[in-house]
């Protein structure tokens, strides 16, 4: 397997989101080896993208998409509030601690309770990736001025057979 890396780093609209999508497509179609699980890698960054552009505060995002060798790495920095720079790590947390049954209860569970705020924080865009994926989720959040942070979420998946 070779190695790849495609990143962005620039504003992130919903226009910006499909080309982003469309991108890593090509790209894994491209450098995956005709491996049949791409829609499936996709999804995650479709997942992180679309949490980067909910709770982005300011300024732009940072998408990198990383072939290492039987991995893909993807990681999303965006700039976020606090409050959602702290619900980030509590959700990446529990995410992280839960069994393939649990995250599916919780999906299921975190749907039909209702409980969206404004910006959705349900979490379940990291369960998504959690179910789908089987994946290493990481967080990290670093204080930038006043109410903001820099947020950094990456997920790690083994690419899967061919």
């Amino acid at each position: 397997m070779s190695q790849s890396n495609t990143e962005y780093n620039g504003q992130l609209t919903s226009d910006v989101r499909v080309q982003l999508t469309d991108l890593l497509k090509v790209v894994a179609i491209a450098n995956l080896d005709g491996r049949t699980n791409i829609k499936r890698l996709c999804g995650i960054a479709i997942e992180l993208l679309d949490n980067a552009q909910r709770y982005c505060s300011a300024g732009n995002v940072k998408l990198t998409w990383e072939v290492r060798g039987n991995e893909l790495v993807i990681c999303i920095e965006n700039q976020a509030k606090e409050s959602d720079a702290r619900r980030l790590l509590t959700m990446v947390e529990a995410v992280n601690k839960m069994t393939p049954d649990q995250l599916a209860d919780a999906f299921r569970a975190q749907l039909t309770n209702g409980q969206f705020g404004e910006k959705g924080g349900a979490g379940l865009g990291f369960m998504e990736i959690a179910r789908r994926s089987n994946a290493n989720i990481k967080a990290y959040i670093t204080p930038k001025e006043g109410d903001q942070y820099i947020c950094r979420s990456e997920v790690s998946t083994h690419l899967g057979e061919k």
